[in-house]
């Protein structure tokens, strides 16, 4: 897996763009899945896999050493 500035990927550094804390992490992963199940099966299919490749805790550890 390419590093992507300074992240593990592009998906984890573009969520880490909209967070500015721990609860942002949740809910934008959340506000996503809630999105993907709405969704025409391929499109809510592409979604999934796209949420999957975020490194979701990578972005909890990162914010919640903020927070401290």
């Amino acid at each position: 897996m390419k590093e992507y500035n300074g992240w593990p990927n592009k998906g984890t550094w573009l969520v880490s763009l909209r967070c500015e804390s721990l609860e942002d992490v949740y809910a934008t992963r959340e506000h996503l899945e809630d999105v993907a199940a709405k969704l025409p099966p391929l499109v809510a299919d592409l979604l999934t896999w796209a949420i999957g490749q975020v490194e979701w805790y990578h972005l909890e550890q990162v914010f919640d050493r903020e927070e401290s």
